[in-house]
């Protein structure tokens, strides 16, 4: 029996699912190893990559807010203030609520991410609710712990429709990068040098947490929509965009930029995923965990903190191994009942809202607003 158009899009675009999923365990093996004594350096060195899991997120974010917004414009009285609206509700609800629970549990109290400052202020609080907490190295992780991805995405958020109209091809997406690999060079080198704040320890944490320094990675996911789109697919780098492309990474090279180079390689993981679709990585658990992925990342570190507090005496990796089970057992359980009665409604609610703004829903859009 042939598959219907739907199910055949979904199929398409399963990928970006298990990038969440694979993503979203990455953060939650770095998380739980920092909290395990005695495992060894290397071991550790390999569990630390676990937080370019927050990469992934944002190939997968870049990729997906383009897909949807590309096929959108073809209907004109799609609207910024439609496309702002979905994205708010696609996230806020479930955020502005662990950002209650998270102050409710720890409190406003002295932490690492204060630095000097000794308590979570109102002015933090409100940058937080406006999604604003990324232009304050005081602000930017104090609450939840993770949230500063959250505010570089919103970042990107206001960007995206601006990019959709600029960047058209694989070539105008490649000088982006470039340009973007530069500009985020120079941000980071001029910054490192006069910092605003008087902690210098966290001032570096915060450049490299910042958004001129994430930008480069939510490029590359621009090129991996591009490359996804064309029928030649990877064939489909000319010379020119193969030759801009190549100097980014030279340049990256040259600048120490690491993790533009990691994300470099997680862009051609991903295509390769979506190109093989291999059936172990594409199936029904990769696709449930990765639409838990946002739940699980706001979730996970209210399971960990009630996990560490038991006692696990055996070897560390056996440590290691309990404690990642039980975390991603328990988190996707929670995150469950948080993407059923939070996640959807608020999604609901969004699309609700933006039918009201037009007389017609657009036609032929087949991209899930979870998705996205």
């Amino acid at each position: 029996m042939p598959k219907a158009l739907g199910e055949m899009e979904h199929e398409k675009l399963q990928f970006v699912d298990t990038l969440r999923a694979l993503a979203i365990i990455g953060v939650l093996l770095v998380h739980v190893s920092q909290h395990v004594d005695g495992i060894s350096g290397w071991i550790q060195k390999g569990l630390n990559m676990g937080a370019k899991g927050v990469a992934l997120f944002y190939l997968a974010s870049a990729f997906t807010l383009f897909l949807s917004l590309s096929r959108r414009s073809q209907d004109r009285r799609e609207t910024t203030s439609a496309y702002l609206l979905r994205r708010f509700f696609r996230i806020a609800p479930l955020y502005y609520i662990m950002l209650g629970i998270y102050l409710m549990v720890n409190g406003t109290g002295p932490r690492f991410w204060l630095g000097d400052q000794d308590t979570v202020t109102i002015a933090n609080i409100a940058a937080h609710i406006l999604f604003l907490n990324g232009l304050n190295p005081y602000w930017m992780n104090s609450i939840i712990g993770v949230e500063w991805s959250i505010a570089v995405e919103c970042m990107f958020y206001l960007l995206v429709p601006v990019l959709c109209k600029l960047i058209r091809s694989v070539r105008h997406a490649a000088w982006f990068v470039l340009i973007i690999v530069v500009l985020s060079f120079a941000l980071n080198k001029g910054f490192a040098t006069y910092s605003w704040i008087s902690d210098h320890f966290l001032w570096g944490h915060y450049l490299y947490l910042w958004f001129p320094n994430q930008l480069p990675v939510f490029a590359l996911g621009i090129i991996l929509f591009f490359l996804w789109r064309n029928e030649q697919h990877w064939k489909s780098i000319d010379r020119i965009s193969g030759g801009v492309l190549l100097v980014s990474v030279l340049f990256a090279l040259w600048g120490g930029m690491t993790d533009y180079l990691i994300g470099g390689g997680l862009l051609l993981g991903a295509y390769a995923l979506y190109y093989w679709q291999p059936g172990w990585m594409l199936n029904r658990v990769w696709s449930w965990i990765g639409r838990l992925s946002y739940s699980m990342y706001l979730t996970h570190m209210l399971v960990l903190g009630l996990i560490t507090q038991m006692n696990f005496p055996f070897a560390p990796i056996v440590n290691l191994i309990m404690m990642f089970m039980m975390t991603l057992l328990l988190t996707a359980g929670l995150s469950w009942l948080t993407y059923l009665w939070i996640e959807q409604p608020g999604i609901l609610l969004g699309k609700k809202l933006v039918s009201r703004m037009k007389p017609v829903r657009p036609q032929g859009d087949s991209v899930k607003e979870s998705m996205a």
